[in-house]
């Protein structure tokens, strides 16, 4: 048996490590206590089941249980948070028994909500409006407006039909309402938008979506498909500097199976479409290619936000500077998308009686894109239905297989297509259609845009009395955009290819403004809350354009095929050459509008409204140019009357509601639609001279007037 001694300094030491042990046992078990407690609710009485309890600074945590009741270990001294949905939280110290009773929050029914022209609070409203904030916004991979309205809004869809970046998704607001475009009128900071893809949704602090006749009504002629109202964010704070960095990683998800070469093979010989000896003189029996994975690629998506902010009841500020960067999951750098914005909001009270505020946005994009959507440049396809049998490229040009040797000596086409590497690209000898290598789709053409927004609104409010708020506001949007493209001379396939190079260029220069007056007036009579609302509106827009191409006939179209001679100016002599636009259009259009709103004790309630709009004669004819859209809501809040006391412990409100209302839509409309056109229909010989003929080549109406839509709602309301 061995037996083990210890010198004299390490029993010291022994015996003092022991002694520090025995001493700081107690001090680990006071540094934490077991926190319990049950959370009730104030009104009734009852538990309060699934509250949270968190240690504030920390993700510690528990939730109460059927019963109400929660235990949880915190650190001695710890804050304890209590949160429950439709509650006001509350903040205690820990302790041993912690009993909290918790109060409902009922500011949610006394928040105001953007309608048209003014501000609504939520329990007063008779229509069908729904309500998106900044906080629904945070946390989500999104980089344009609408999509933060996908899965928040019932009645509202919101799906892309293309998937390259920078591609804005199509909203329908309760399905297809127009005989033309159904998409929604977009109202940002009340100037009408063409689109909102340029506002970072960071710097959006709500969005409201008017889906029912009555709300939409007060925008009239324009308001048949919805209307969706975003209010930017303002400054508040003693000035706060924030930053925001989100990094996406992107794949392609749902990838269709498709067969491999053994099973491609034998799809082919089985009916006899391509004999085996066919595929064994082409087939290096090795070759099993998955076109996904050749022709997509994770891919990365960047975005920082900046912001600055600051406000007090004096005025405020807010400015932000905002940069995308999105590369597509095609491989290779053909499908990016880059945007750079800014906005810049800011208000300053000059008197009690007198406020004046700016928000503006600027925005600058640039992309590039592949084809889609087409069988004669759309790599998907190509992908699902390009044969596994043939390899991406082929090493070295000693080795070609035979029927690319073939295309490369016939000249009825261009060049085949390499890699970056001088590689030649795959080509199948067993498929002879538009299908071929999706590479080849994706380096076949070469496209390019860019742009740039301004836009922006100035108001002035005046406060002469009150209750009485008069405002002018004048909104502006100056927009240009150009797009650039290129189309080489290849050849794929025996029936795929093009011999010359052409070029395509295209420059756009819309201008739209918008001047608008109006007051809203509210007071309270005797219990009586009522509200009114006049206004005007004017617009004018008028927009720029030119597009050109040049196309070869006997030759390559421009003196070479490389990046530094794509341009007109290396255009050859027998290049075709196209030009069209270069004439200014212009549109205007005049409305006058009114509403008046009124509740009683917030129990009943009412709203009236009707809007006036007239086009110029591009868009109607003179007879039938103004357009008149009424609308009436009303609604009762049961949960107010006095038979409904003993319910008030658990629902908040009960409202029942209906609403009627007319409104229009332009998209069908414009360019002289209604007028008889009389055009040439060419020379004829008439003895010694030629006369010109003439024959109408369209029919007029005029009777043609706006496109209306009318709604009729029943709707009830219920928050527990």
């Amino acid at each position: 048996m061995k037996t083990f001694s210890l010198r004299k300094g390490q029993a010291f030491r022994c015996l003092l490590s022991m002694l520090c042990l025995m001493l700081l046992l107690p001090a680990v078990a006071w540094a934490q206590i077991k926190a319990t407690g049950v959370i009730t609710d104030k009104a009734t009485g009852e538990p309060i089941i699934g509250a949270t309890i968190m240690e504030k600074g920390t993700t510690n945590g528990t939730v109460t249980d059927m019963d109400g009741n929660f235990a949880v270990q915190v650190k001695n001294g710890a804050t304890l948070v209590i949160s429950y949905v439709g509650y006001t939280s509350k903040e205690v110290k820990a302790a041993s028994v912690v009993n909290v009773i918790l109060e409902e929050d009922r500011r949610t029914l006394e928040e105001t909500i953007v309608v048209g022209y003014g501000v609504q609070k939520k329990s007063s409203l008779t229509g069908s409006v729904s309500q998106v904030k900044s906080e629904d916004m945070q946390a989500r991979t999104i980089t344009n407006a609408n999509q933060a309205l996908q899965g928040k809004t019932a009645g509202v869809q919101v799906f892309s039909a293309s998937a390259k970046p920078g591609a804005s998704p199509s909203v329908r607001i309760r399905g297809i309402s127009s005989n033309g475009d159904s998409s929604p009128l977009y109202v940002v900071d009340g100037r009408i938008a063409s689109d909102i893809g340029g506002i970072d949704p960071n710097d959006i602090e709500s969005m409201e979506v008017l889906k029912d006749g009555a709300s939409a009504a007060i925008y009239g002629a324009a308001a048949g498909n919805g209307v969706i109202l975003i209010t930017t964010k303002k400054g508040k704070g003693n000035g706060k500097i924030s930053y925001e960095f989100q990094l996406t990683s992107q794949s392609l998800a749902n990838v269709p199976k498709v067969m491999n070469s053994e099973q491609y093979i034998e799809y082919f010989t089985e009916p006899g479409f391509i004999t085996l000896e066919n595929f064994y003189k082409n087939w290096d029996f090795k070759t099993n290619t998955n076109w996904a994975d050749v022709a997509f690629e994770n891919s990365l998506m960047m975005r920082h936000n900046a912001t600055f902010q600051a406000g007090s009841d004096k005025g405020s500020l807010y400015v932000s500077l905002s940069y995308l960067n999105n590369n597509g999951m095609m491989a290779g750098d053909q499908d990016i998308y880059e945007r750079i914005t800014g906005m810049v909001n800011a208000s300053w009270k000059l008197k009690p009686w007198l406020e004046i505020g700016t928000n503006n946005q600027v925005e600058y994009y640039k992309s590039r894109s592949v084809g889609e959507g087409s069988e004669y440049g759309s790599p998907l396809l190509s992908v699902i239905q390009f044969d596994p049998l043939t390899p991406v490229v082929y090493e070295d040009d000693r080795n070609l297989p035979e029927h690319v040797l073939d295309l490369m000596n016939n000249k009825s086409y261009g060049e085949v297509l390499r890699d970056k590497k001088g590689r030649v690209y795959g080509l199948s000898p067993f498929i002879t259609s538009n299908t071929t290598n999706p590479l080849v789709q994706r380096d076949a053409s070469f496209s390019e845009s860019r742009g740039h927004n301004i836009n922006g609104t100035t108001y002035l409010n005046l406060t002469p009395l009150k209750g009485l708020v008069i405002t002018s506001r004048l909104s502006y949007r100056l927009s240009g955009s150009e797009s650039y493209g290129v189309s080489h001379d290849y050849q794929a396939s025996p029936n795929m290819g093009t011999p010359v190079v052409g070029l395509s260029a295209s420059t756009y220069h819309p201008i739209y403004y918008q001047w608008e007056n109006f007051l809203n007036y509210n007071t309270n009579i005797n219990k009586h809350n009522v509200g009114v609302m006049l206004g005007t509106s004017q617009s004018t827009s008028r927009s720029y354009g030119v597009s050109g191409s040049k196309t070869g006939t006997d030759d390559k179209g421009v003196k070479q095929d490389n990046p530094l001679f794509w341009y007109f100016a290396y255009a050859t002599q027998s290049a075709s050459k196209d030009v069209s636009g270069g004439e200014p259009s212009y549109s205007k259009k005049l409305a006058y509008f009114g509403r008046l709103n009124w509740d009683y004790q917030g129990k009943y309630m009412a709203q009236f409204s009707l809007r006036a709009d007239a086009a110029d004669l591009s868009v109607l004819p003179k007879s039938q140019r103004w357009g008149y859209f009424p609308a009436a809501s009303v609604g009762w809040t049961v949960s107010q009357e006095k038979f409904m006391e003993k319910t008030r412990g658990w629902l908040d409100q009960l409202k029942v509601r209906a609403s009627w209302g007319q409104n229009g839509s332009t998209a069908s409309l414009g360019n002289y639609m209604y007028a008889t056109v009389i055009a040439s229909t060419g020379s004829y010989p008439n003895g010694n001279k030629w006369d010109v003929g003439y024959a109408p080549s369209a029919t007029g109406n005029d009777k043609l007037k706006w496109e209306t839509s009318e709604q009729t709602d029943l709707g009830i309301d219920v928050r527990m």
